[in-house]
């Protein structure tokens, strides 16, 4: 079974624009205080990160999942199709005239080889779009869109639930994760840079 974690939010963080974007580039610092994170490793070898999170099934046996992201940062000009996009979303003011930043976490194919030794282990796909706008008086207004997938064969005596049963266990299980880990991004981001005007949307759901 395929299960699809999302989750959005929007903050106005009280710094410049360059700040921001060197806060919000360092990951690792915001993502070690999501509580289902258990580890984040840079590989050199082949530029990119090993996320490992762990979390609870329905009825309550640990599920590792690993993930493989790359990091990059693009400059967006204005007018660009993402700068339009967010600027039309929230009722703030924008400085539309500068443009922005995007900071994009991609799953690779590219990954290392690794033994599997849990079958309650999986290797999913994640990924995120932060993008940063110059807001007035040298705020930045950041939109934060992220999303994860597992596909993973349910194991016994979960697969001998009834499938709706399931399917709603599972997407509120997957909703209640990705609004705990984005409000506790949140929250690091908070006590470390003043924001505010937070608001979170998240869900979860299985194919």
């Amino acid at each position: 079974m395929e299960i699809i974690g999302k989750s959005k939010a929007h903050v106005i963080l009280d710094s410049c624009m360059q700040e921001s974007t060197d806060y919000f580039s360092d990951h690792s610092h915001i993502l070690k205080c999501n509580p289902y994170c258990k580890n984040i490793e840079y590989l050199p070898e082949k530029d990119l990160y090993q996320w490992t999170f762990m979390a609870d099934d329905p009825r309550n046996h640990p599920i590792v999942a690993i993930f493989f992201v790359k990091q990059e940062t693009k400059h967006l000009e204005p007018g660009h199709e993402l700068v339009e996009q967010y600027i039309n979303s929230v009722n703030i003011d924008i400085d539309k005239e500068r443009g922005g930043k995007l900071i994009r976490w991609r799953s690779t194919e590219d990954i290392p080889d690794i033994e599997i030794t849990s079958e309650n282990t999986f290797i999913g796909s994640a990924g995120a779009e932060i993008c940063l706008l110059h807001h007035t008086e040298c705020k930045t207004s950041v939109h934060y869109d992220t999303s994860i997938t597992l596909d993973f064969t349910i194991p016994f005596p979960l697969n001998m639930m009834p499938e709706m049963v399931l399917k709603f266990l599972t997407e509120a299980l997957m909703s209640q994760i990705m609004k705990q880990a984005t409000e506790s991004m949140l929250c690091k981001v908070q006590s470390d840079i003043c924001c505010y005007g937070a608001d979170i949307d998240a869900e979860g759901k299985s194919k």
